[in-house]
């Protein structure tokens, strides 16, 4: 029995708990990130070396078009129906990060 379109489907909810619970907590993260990045300066460190938005987007349009294609195969919806299932157990899981969070 092949269980990875269910794990697929339950690291979505988590992953929009997660997100959740991140962007509830958004604005103490943002500033604490302000005071290391000020407090990382003065100190004469770097945050990250050798990494751009260009290299970024580049391997996240890689990797996403390379899985897109396993999608239906996980769950068997097809391919709009597991890509909407996974985006709305996210999006759930979204919501109750947020509220809850």
């Amino acid at each position: 029995m092949d269980v990875s379109g269910y794990i697929i489907l339950a690291i979505a909810l988590i992953d929009g708990l997660l997100f959740g619970l991140a962007i509830k907590k958004g604005i103490v993260s943002a500033i604490l990130l302000i005071i290391a990045f000020v407090l990382a300066s003065y100190a004469g460190l770097s945050f990250v070396p050798n990494v751009s938005f260009s290299k970024i987007y580049t391997y996240a349009k890689t990797f996403f078009i390379d899985n897109i294609s396993k999608a239906p195969g996980l769950v068997s919806l097809g391919h709009v129906g597991s890509i909407t299932l996974v985006l709305v157990l996210f999006l759930v899981g979204l919501g109750v990060g947020i509220w809850k969070g």
